[in-house]
């Protein structure tokens, strides 16, 4: 099971009052291992734009609700909670439009991991910010994409699975930032 990063290190690249902790109440009675409970508390959820818009620590019959993406772009609404299983604690996605579920991360740990590795490349990375300017800097973007999806196949091999877009959740949402 990976260590999540610190608040302090989460905080470096989301920002001040950008990682949300639960309140220890708040999870105390979920169905999940004392250490993903604990990563919830300490470090917390990072918010940003691009896959966490906030924090929402809430129980319901099918999922604990972690953290929610809202986007509304040019009239589309794109919705979906991040959600862990009770019992054991994997990281799903349930879309708002009623598609059906996917995994995102084997763990809370993993999934805050992951965001960690996705956040920090995010505010680091010279090329995504201006990946269609030429073909160079295309194809700089597409070498970070498949180096981070591999970083995030070394932590967690279920996150990246058979690598399809249309079923796996992180390259998929890692491959529309370029298209």
């Amino acid at each position: 099971m990976p260590t999540p990063p610190t608040f302090e290190e989460l905080t470096a690249w989301a920002g001040a009052g950008r990682v949300v902790r639960a309140p220890a109440h708040a999870v105390a009675d979920w169905r999940l291992p004392a250490p993903q409970k604990a990563a919830l508390t300490d470090p917390g959820v990072p918010l940003f734009a691009e896959l966490v818009h906030h924090a929402a620590f809430t129980a319901t019959p099918v999922m604990y609700r972690l953290a929610v993406y809202d986007d509304r772009d040019e009239g589309n609404r794109v919705r979906w909670d991040y959600g862990a299983v009770p019992g054991s604690g994997e990281v799903l996605e349930w879309p708002a439009d009623g598609r059906p579920t996917r995994f995102v991360n084997s763990s809370v740990r993993h999934w805050l991991c992951t965001l960690h590795l996705v956040g920090g490349w995010l505010r680091g990375s010279a090329a995504i910010g201006r990946w269609d300017e030429d073909e160079e800097a295309e194809e700089r973007a597409l070498e970070e994409i498949d180096d981070l999806l591999r970083r995030i196949g070394a932590l967690d091999p279920a996150a990246i699975g058979d690598g399809h877009h249309d079923t796996q959740f992180w390259p998929a949402v890692l491959g529309r930032w370029l298209y």
